[in-house]
């Protein structure tokens, strides 16, 4: 009896982990199953929506009424966090180039930054990491700070000084600065958008601490890594190249490193860069101290070759994950069928042999038809914050009005255990005997009675 009570106290202590992570988990959907989009009609704006097959709580923050003055309106890009320090602000950019400031919660419009940024120049604000009414932007060669409460502008510094033939920085529309912001990589460029230096600038000196001007192709992006300790630059054809933040060193990316991609951390803090490679046709990963690549996911080119893919890893405050977001046309080329990849959000964890977190369908599709005339904006584009809370992205919701969008914010999970955390398969084994061995003790207690110190064993034996 006593052996009994013990089986039965282990196995109760070693399965209720298991058992209260499989119903915290029973929200998620995992793997590479094929899930139809849901037929369902676009949501208005403000009230919550669930997608059917993923469960996740979507809403669409914006409408035609906020009075945002294009044909549409959604974050700046898959690659920057559009959210603000405290997660109570956000920025957005209008499919014609204005820019918006609405609320988290609410999801009004706060403000509309008219006449704050220099025409047909792209500012690319970037949040300050701890002050939430604060972002940074460049205007012409300054790098500068903006205050969203009282509507003041800071020059932190001009490149001009520098560079006197310059007349604009940027970093190609795709780039950020180190997590804490203390190092930018930018290019700077002439009248003619001509390039005259790639420089690193280390805001907390208030020095380039380093600079190159030459490069073997032409330069599409600079940026960052999380850490700050590299420079990685992206060409319009030549794979991908990461400096040392003085210059000095250079390493390529891995063959086939030339598609979309964004800086992610791993579960152990390493910068990697994650992004389609173009040769291989896999999403992968590649430790930018060491160059080694892991191959994450293989895209399943063949079953639709509609497929695009963006990338956004700035959920650095629950690292080891990277959100993909995918495109395509509503209806996939001749002769071939949807996959489970298309037009959707999902996570994929950063290590080999990852899983797969389904998150939501976008209903954001380029084309009616895969020949048809795309919108650029219908990419989704999608991007999570850095505590890994919210995904932002724009969706047509199949309205194939020119370069429509509005954006929609996924709500994930703040107490997510991770995911449904991975046990080691001792741990279950163990588990699965003990469980084995007390209903052993079960069966054995009900069965057999003990007379006169013997087991009666009329139960077991029909008499004739």
């Amino acid at each position: 009896m006593l052996i009994f009570s013990g089986l039965i106290l282990i196995v109760f202590l070693l399965t209720s982990p298991l058992l209260l992570v499989s119903a915290q988990s029973s929200q998620y959907v995992l793997g590479t199953d094929l899930y139809a989009p849901p037929d369902v009609s676009m949501p208005q704006k403000g009230a919550p929506f669930i997608d059917p097959n993923f469960h996740t709580t979507l809403f669409r923050i914006t409408d035609k009424t906020d009075g945002y003055s294009g044909a549409g309106i959604e974050n700046e890009y898959a690659r920057v966090d559009p959210e603000n320090s405290d997660g109570t602000l956000v920025i957005l950019r209008g499919n014609d180039g204005e820019w918006y400031l609405y609320d988290t919660t609410t999801f009004q419009m706060k403000k509309h930054f008219a006449s704050s940024f220099v025409d047909g120049i792209e500012p690319e604000p970037r949040w300050d990491p701890t002050i939430p009414n604060v972002f940074y932007y460049l205007y012409e060669t300054e790098l500068r700070t903006y205050n969203v409460d009282t509507d003041v502008s800071a020059t932190v510094h001009d490149f001009k000084a520098e560079f006197p033939s310059a007349a604009f920085v940027t970093t190609g529309c795709e780039g950020d600065a180190s997590l804490n912001q203390r190092f930018w990589s930018l290019m700077v460029e002439d009248s003619d958008y001509n390039l005259i230096s790639v420089i690193i600038f280390d805001k907390e000196s208030n020095n380039i601490v380093g600079q190159k001007a030459d490069f073997p192709d032409e330069l599409d992006w600079v940026s960052m890594d999380m850490s700050g300790s590299h420079c990685v630059v992206g060409y319009d054809t030549h794979f991908a190249q990461v400096f040392s933040v003085d210059f000095d060193s250079v390493a390529d990316l891995p063959s086939g490193a030339n598609g979309h991609m964004d800086f992610a951390l791993t579960s152990d803090d390493k910068d990697v860069m994650v992004y389609q490679n173009t040769k291989t046709d896999w999403i992968a990963m590649a430790d930018l101290d060491t160059g080694a690549e892991t191959a994450l996911v293989e895209i399943p080119f063949g079953v639709n070759s509609d497929i695009g893919l963006h990338f956004s890893g700035n959920c650095a405050q629950k690292h080891g994950w990277v959100l993909v977001s995918t495109y395509g046309a509503e209806n996939p080329p001749p002769d071939e069928s949807h996959s489970w990849m298309d037009t959707q959000l999902f996570m994929l964890e950063l290590k080999q042999n990852p899983r797969v977190w389904r998150i939501a369908h976008t209903h954001a599709y380029t084309a009616e038809e895969y020949s048809g005339e795309k919108n650029y904006f219908a990419e989704a584009f999608a991007t999570i914050n850095k505590a890994g809370s919210r995904i932002y992205f724009g969706s047509n919701w199949a309205n194939f009005a020119v370069d429509y969008t509005d954006t929609y914010q996924a709500v994930l999970p703040s107490e997510r255990a991770d995911v449904a955390p991975e046990f080691p398969s001792s741990l279950i084994a163990l588990v699965c005997l003990l469980a084995t061995l007390t209903a052993t003790a079960f069966y054995l207690k009900k069965h057999f009675k003990k007379q006169g110190g013997k087991k009666d064993f009329s139960l077991q034996r029909k008499r004739p």
